[in-house]
């Protein structure tokens, strides 16, 4: 009787490690493993199918958070569906490595042409559509939709507050809004172009983090004056970039994310920094104004409505507060 597995064997690790954490049966053939050896590999719980023909370490798949674990799912998805897909929607964010506030679908995304049909399986939706070579790329050799066109997918199908964090971001890495324009412009009759053209005009290249988007988003729902994103304020020898600015009323919105302090050794340092710097801010003459994830993503009215009562207490000044981006072109003030 032959000893039980525990362990894959070194040229499957080798494998798996050169070709980012998946494994076709055609690459398992070309480093020596026969299909009865791989069957045995998956009974022994060392090798999980993610999608038909391709296979993943199950330690690396269980151990990764949820949305890498999506991504793994969705690359292998898209290997499985031939040359003609490309990874689209979520599956297309996550294998981009672009933010996500909520968990990932329970199935991957592939679009293909149209002449090939959808389809829905076991392991992901496989939708045709109108999908120009312009909108496609590749990410570590997998096919996915260009951030354009996943944005401006998103866009349109998805909720306002999770398609703003991705148009932000893939502003942020230099993505256009022509080019989120042009890409909506192709797409003229299709359901939520409305929605879609919203957010595109919303977008801010400026936004650094899911939560400074969902901040402003409180602004932009609830009819309030929307703030400058990240723009730096001298004070003297110093100068500091705050999430959000009403250079008219001198008031600094700060989303105060865990992040900043969980699970660091330099936490009390990060704190000290953070408090001198809001000191030198109010001595300047600017008010700040701090929320959280829970109301940011989950209360934004009620966050909105504690943003208006601090925005009506702070009469707008004859001088708005200077600032200016990086090219040190500063705003024109009165």
């Amino acid at each position: 009787m032959s000893a039980p597995l525990t362990r894959l064997p070194a040229q499957i690790e080798d494998a798996l490690a050169a070709d980012g954490g998946l494994l076709t049966v055609a690459r398992m053939r070309e480093v020596g493993i026969t299909r009865p050896r791989l069957g045995r590999l998956v009974r022994a719980e060392l090798l999980v199918r993610l999608a038909k023909g391709v296979y993943a370490s199950r330690e690396q798949y269980e151990t990764a958070p949820p949305w890498p674990a999506f991504a793994l799912r969705s690359r292998a998805f898209t290997q499985a569906c031939g040359p003609s897909a490309c990874a689209a929607g979520w599956s297309a964010v996550a294998i981009r490595g672009l933010p996500a506030i909520g968990p990932p679908p329970d199935k991957p995304l592939v679009a293909v042409e149209r002449a090939v049909g959808s389809a829905n399986t076991a392991f992901g939706e496989i939708r045709a559509v109108t999908l120009p070579a312009e909108d496609r790329t590749l990410v570590d050799g997998c096919a996915t939709t260009t951030d354009a066109r996943l944005a401006v997918d998103l866009a349109r199908t998805s909720s306002v507050d999770a398609a703003l964090v991705v148009a932000d971001a893939v502003l942020a890495s230099g993505t256009t809004v022509e080019q989120l324009s042009r890409v909506l412009d192709t797409q003229n009759g299709w359901s939520g172009t409305r929605n879609a053209r919203w957010v595109i005009e919303h977008a801010d290249a400026y936004a650094e983090s899911a939560l400074e988007t969902l901040g402003r988003l409180a602004f932009l729902e609830h009819d309030l004056p929307v703030p400058i994103s990240n723009a730096w304020v001298d004070l003297g020898a110093d100068r500091f970039r705050p999430d959000h600015l009403l250079d008219d009323r001198w008031l600094v919105f700060e989303g105060d994310g865990d992040l900043k302090y969980n699970d660091r050794l330099d936490a009390a340092r990060v704190i000290g920094d953070q408090r001198e710097r809001e000191w030198r801010l109010r001595e300047y003459g600017l008010e700040i104004v701090r929320y959280g994830w829970s109301d940011a993503r989950h209360h934004r009215r009620r966050l909105a409505e504690r943003f208006r009562a601090v925005i009506a207490a702070r009469v707008p000044r004859d001088r708005p507060c200077p600032w200016y981006r990086e090219n040190r072109t500063y705003r024109r003030v009165a």
